[in-house]
């Protein structure tokens, strides 16, 4: 997070629905945040409660200064009172009114003059000059969704909430509008609390990404913290580092640790937590796993290890590879890696199941799992 003496939104609260409970303590400033997490963390429910369409039992919501809830000082701002823009998972858009009816549905206050220049500053800026006068089921999935963008923009709000925005898009639209909200992030200078489950998503928009699981903030930092250095294995099951493996402790030196690995010693440089004789566990990417081509000899650095594999499966999804090795002389309950490969390295590569290949792994490139408490 940007260094700053008070966030531009703190949201500390807790909501209880039925038999879900739902506790925050978030802060985010002018940055595009993304709260990542499974189905049923809580994600939605968050945004619906910013939004004010969903009271807290306790708690207090500041947002630009302002006190938009408190439960002590029985403050709740309705919803059209907390300058926010909020567009929902499937866009909510009024099938009867044109694309320039429901963009300007929010500033029926406006006078004409001002309705109608901000009107054609948003069709301008979301392209949708030869739409305006179109009703949404006349227009493509990708016009709806920057229609229901201009709609949450219009009102010119604090801060914009959007929940899974491009779920319904196909993947190639998906990426031209990921570009399109970031340059528009940029240009508003708006902060955007953006809901998602897609890891793409995650990674490609987020400033700063957010960990939800089981109503709680599991999670939080830039991307890379938490792609790189998930506070748990099952943070790194939620982003797809699929290596998560137990090692042995053997020694402690100053700075450094040796691990004992599937027979092989393991030097990482760095403080980690245990004592000579524990079990810890760690993970890799599967992209950080390097494949030795046969006719190569590996290009070694201090450190690195080797494993001999033999790969047994193979799921090719297009842009890449998924592969599984098992490791040769690796205890038989742990002994896969998952691998992933671009299409292009996978055809230099030659691969094929039952292949035997040398994989590589750099130390830096391992993260260690803090004991949990």
């Amino acid at each position: 997070m940007t260094a700053q003496s008070q966030p531009f939104l703190h949201a500390a609260f807790t909501l209880t629905v039925e038999d879900f409970e739902l506790s925050m303590d978030l802060r985010i400033n002018t940055e595009l945040v993304v709260i990542f997490g499974p189905s049923g963390a809580g994600k939605s429910m968050l945004l619906r409660t910013l939004a004010g369409l969903l009271t807290p039992d306790q708690g207090r919501i500041e947002l630009g200064g302002q006190v938009i809830y408190d439960s002590s000082q029985r403050i709740c701002l309705a919803p059209q009172a907390r300058r926010i823009g909020f567009m929902p998972q499937q866009y909510a858009l009024f099938p009867h009114l044109s694309v320039a009816e429901n963009i300007t549905y929010g500033l029926f206050r406006w006078p004409a003059a001002e309705r109608t220049e901000r009107l054609q500053e948003l069709v301008s800026i979301m392209r949708l000059d030869h739409v305006i006068d179109r009703r949404p089921p006349e227009i493509s999935g990708g016009e709806q969704q920057r229609t229901a963008l201009a709609r949450a923009l219009a009102p010119r709000p604090s801060i914009l909430l959007m929940d899974e925005p491009f779920a319904a898009l196909d993947e190639v639209l998906r990426e031209h509008l990921r570009q399109e909200l970031v340059r528009l992030q940029r240009k508003f200078e708006i902060p955007i609390l953006l809901v998602t489950h897609n890891l793409v998503e995650a990674y490609t928009l987020a400033d700063r990404v957010v960990v939800f699981q089981a109503g709680r903030i599991a999670q939080e930092g830039t991307r890379d913290d938490v792609f790189r250095r998930p506070a748990s294995p099952a943070i790194a099951e939620l982003i797809a580092m699929n290596n998560v493996i137990q090692v042995k402790l053997d020694q402690r030196r100053s700075n450094e640790v040796e691990l004992h690995w599937w027979g092989q010693k393991l030097l990482l440089q760095g403080e980690f937590p245990g004592h000579s004789g524990d079990d810890l566990t760690i993970g890799i990417r599967p992209e950080d796993i390097m494949i030795v081509r046969k006719e190569s000899k590996p290009l070694r650095q201090e450190g690195d290890i080797f494993f001999e594999g033999i790969l047994v499966e193979d799921q090719a999804r297009g842009f890449d590879h998924r592969l599984t090795f098992r490791i040769q002389h690796a205890p038989e309950n742990a002994a896969e890696l998952i691998v992933r490969v671009p299409h292009p390295i996978f055809l230099r590569l030659i691969l094929s199941r039952g292949d035997l290949r040398t994989l590589a792994v750099r130390p830096n490139t391992i993260h260690v799992f803090k004991p949990l408490a």
